[in-house]
């Protein structure tokens, strides 16, 4: 649609208004510019701003946006009133349309040099309304006809606010058109206009009212765009909506406003996101935050509930998958201790389960029933068990690995099966992720059994492990080859499985706010190395031996090793050590030498009478 600059510029002043400013304005509120020349500007109206129809539509926005006022004032009439305004002329009357208002109207659309047409186009284009040119024999002015000249014609003025009328508008400006056009008329067809005719009557009008929460404009529009993100402010609300013409009343206990819509926005204007629109796009959309602000509020979580998500992850990425089980079931190991339920609904879930990994074998026989080849799983759940009078509920951690094409040495060979030393290398591998400082061992006959009574019938005697915590040397957990004779199928496969208290497993887990590192000073002097055999019995216990060895000489023995292990008859082994010696102070003298190896031979020759004595 065309709008002429100069009829614009006679609404409001466009001089303190650079035209690029008013072009980008302008496109941001919906209203795109797409021709321009030195006389119109060519706007695109889309069906929501249907309301922009005139030059007085366009001022009214541009003020609206640019916080400009207008140059006119409206003129009081009676509120709530329909008028009807006839004014009689001659027919006879200069018609030639002077140049300038033909300038004003749209060059593609002069069909007609009447003035009075012209005229008529011209207040169109102008106010957005307009006068009716009606012949003396209309039947509707038949009344009105019989007391003027038959050689005249009817101009009729009307303002309606019949809402069932196709003619639905109320503008306010209606006395300024009607002054406008009678003085155009006047003027250039040299007519003596005299006094009008007029009909009036009461209509009940009825304003559209709409609530808008405080809430909901910081919602929708957010932040606004700068250091210190905060909404837009209340009064810089109210101040909008009355450039909007929208009569705000700020409601301060509901914290909302109410707002009345004009009657040329009511086709648009209809609920409160619309008015909501609105707001930002006079307060410029640009102007807000353009990313969704993030609150990572969390409630407080536990240090076990952190710990215990941390393990789930770990095992996750080393390829478990968890699983979850019912706690009723019916526990294999029948000891008294066992919870027992006073009407179970089956006699397969008739006790509280004190165990998690007979639940775990299950998942095992049914995955191997579905043909499964390799499964690794595990399962976090809680036990429970009865000590004297006193029930007691421990979280646990329960797993399975049964894999046979868990590793392969070449790709010409052929895949292999998981064997104990891979397992416990995983083992090891999960405890070092999870930053934990427990450790796998031999388990003694002395150790306390209350956190493996329950599965130590699960477990090869000859192949399982204790997890220990080294700060107090305690059992938590045992790892090893599952006892096949307890399983229906593949009873000659390797299986393993690790059962671990979790609560006990997350104290030993440590912080990584600090660096834990030993500085020791390094020796520059050279070390000697000596390569001694010893024969032990089948099970002592390594660390026995190195303990022994390191006493008396500990501030020279740099390191110990083993270098192999041969087993020999009657349940003894041999088991060759390499241990290394450096003085941190000098280099070690001949005579320094021949007494370490003196004092190695005595201690070998202790070991060796102390297990004669002992049998051990």
């Amino acid at each position: 649609m065309k709008f002429s600059w100069q009829l614009l510029n006679t609404f409001i002043n466009l001089n303190h208004i650079k035209f690029n400013e008013f072009q980008d304005q302008l496109t941001l509120s919906g209203l795109e510019i797409e021709n321009i020349n030195k006389n119109f500007i060519e706007i695109s109206i889309t069906a929501n701003r249907k309301e922009v129809s005139s030059i007085l539509s366009l001022a009214r926005e541009t003020s609206i946006i640019f916080n400009s006022p207008l140059k006119i004032l409206p003129i009081n009439t009676i509120k709530n009133t329909n008028y009807t305004r006839i004014v009689t002329l001659e027919k006879n009357y200069i018609k030639k349309t002077p140049q300038w208002l033909l300038s004003e109207l749209d060059p593609d659309n002069i069909e007609n040099n009447d003035i009075l047409i012209n005229i008529q186009r011209y207040i169109k284009i102008k106010w957005g309304e307009t006068f009716e040119i009606k012949n003396n024999d209309t039947q509707e002015y038949k009344q009105q006809a019989n007391r003027i000249n038959k050689e005249s014609q009817i101009i009729v003025f009307t303002k309606i606010l019949n809402k069932k009328s196709a003619k639905y508008h109320i503008n306010e400006f209606y006395e300024n058109m009607y002054i406008d056009s009678i003085k155009l008329i006047s003027t250039f067809t040299k007519l003596n206009i005299g006094k009008y005719t007029e009909k009036k009557s009461k209509v009940l009008a009825i304003n559209k009212r709409i609530k808008i929460k405080k809430e909901n404009i910081n919602t929708l529009l957010g932040n606004m765009n700068e250091k210190n993100f905060k909404f837009i402010e209340t009064n810089t609300i109210k101040n909008i909506l009355k450039r909007l013409n929208l009569y705000p009343e700020y409601k301060k206990l509901e914290k909302a406003f109410i707002v009345q819509v004009p009657n040329y926005r009511k086709h648009d204007l209809k609920r409160e996101i619309d008015i909501i629109e609105e707001i930002g796009r006079i307060y410029k959309f640009q102007n807000f935050f353009n990313k969704i602000t993030k609150y990572n509020l969390k409630g407080f979580q536990s240090n076990n509930f952190v710990k215990t998500k941390q393990i789930r992850h770990t095992l996750q990425n080393l390829g478990f998958h968890e699983v979850v089980n019912c706690g009723l079931t019916n526990n294999t190991n029948n000891f008294h201790e066992n919870i027992k339920l006073y009407n179970p609904i089956n006699n397969e879930q008739k006790e509280l389960k004190n165990n998690i990994l007979e639940s775990i074998i299950k998942n095992y026989e049914e995955n191997i029933k579905n043909s499964k080849k390799n499964i690794e799983i595990f399962e976090i759940s809680k036990i429970f068990e009865r000590d004297k009078h006193q029930y007691n509920e421990r979280q646990k951690l329960g797993g399975l690995i049964y894999n046979i094409n868990y590793t392969r040495n070449t790709w010409e060979n052929k895949s292999e099966k998981i064997t104990l030393f891979h397992f416990k290398d995983i083992i090891e591998i999960f405890l070092q992720r999870i930053n934990s400082t427990a450790i796998l061992q031999k388990i003694l006959s002395f150790d306390d059994t209350k956190n493996i009574k329950n599965t130590n019938h699960l477990f090869n005697t000859n192949k399982r492990l204790g997890l220990y915590n080294i700060k107090n040397n305690k059992i938590i957990g045992i790892v090893g080859e599952l006892n096949t004779n307890i399983i229906t199928s593949n009873k000659n496969t390797n299986i393993y499985i690790f059962e671990i208290n979790l609560e006990e497993l997350i104290e030993t887990i440590s912080s990584k706010n600090h660096l834990q590192y030993v500085i020791k000073k390094y020796s520059n002097y050279p070390s000697i190395t000596r390569d001694i055999s010893i024969k032990l019995k089948m099970y002592i216990n390594i660390k026995e031996i190195k303990s022994s060895l390191i006493k008396n000489n500990h501030s020279l023995i740099e390191s110990i090793e083993i270098l192999n292990e041969y087993k020999l008859i009657n349940n003894y082994r041999s088991i060759s050590l390499r241990i290394t010696y450096r003085s941190k102070f000098k280099t070690l003298t001949k005579e320094e030498i021949k007494f370490i190896d003196q004092n190695l031979e005595k201690k070998i020759q202790k070991l060796e009478q102390f297990q004669q004595i002992n049998n051990v």
